[in-house]
């Protein structure tokens, strides 16, 4: 087993629960690209919790490959709020759209069954835009897209440490990474 990374750490707020969450994660990594994710958020106005975990083994393609999909991910997850086990499979394809590859377009598709066949479909497009050094010690990341299974559009600014997403018409969420 590689170990895992450092967890991740943030403070979330967003407009429909209008509370602030303290929310973590931490993925551990096999050498063949198993990993274990474990993540859980607490709400600091009612102190409810509520967690996930995700089993997914990633699947990158060899060179002949690459022009069908980027990666590929088989797994099963478990999340509180649904007290439910889904299992699924799902892939994403980038196209550079610039020499630097800091201008992509990006298809994401999946599906994800639980076993009373309840089925949950996912596709979204997005333009995503890096810009390094947009300040002195500071990035941004600007994404565009459009998620297909809820048929709605979405945005998200990024900075080093603050997020803010947005479906650009009635929700939004900020995080700050601890």
């Amino acid at each position: 087993c590689s170990g895992a990374a450092a967890m991740e750490t943030r403070l979330q707020f967003d407009n429909r629960n209008r509370t602030l969450g303290l929310c973590a994660k931490e993925h551990f990594v096999s050498d063949d690209n198993v990993v274990l994710t474990v993540q859980g958020r607490l709400d600091t106005s009612t102190g409810g919790v509520e967690g996930k975990l995700a089993l997914r083994k990633k699947f990158f393609p060899e060179a002949s490959q690459a022009k069908w999909f980027t990666r590929a991910d088989l797994g099963a997850s478990y999340d509180s709020n649904t007290d439910e086990i889904l299992y699924g499979v799902q892939a994403k394809k980038s196209f550079e759209l610039t020499f630097d590859g800091l201008l992509t377009l990006d298809a994401k598709g999946g599906v994800q069954m639980s076993a009373a066949k309840r089925k949950v479909w996912k596709g979204k497009v997005e333009l995503s835009q890096k810009i390094f050094n947009f300040t002195e010690d500071q990035d941004l990341k600007i994404k565009v897209g459009y998620d297909v299974a809820r048929r709605q559009p979405y945005g998200q600014l990024r900075e080093n440490n603050w997020t803010l997403d947005t479906d650009f018409r009635r929700t939004w969420s900020l995080k700050y990474d601890l």
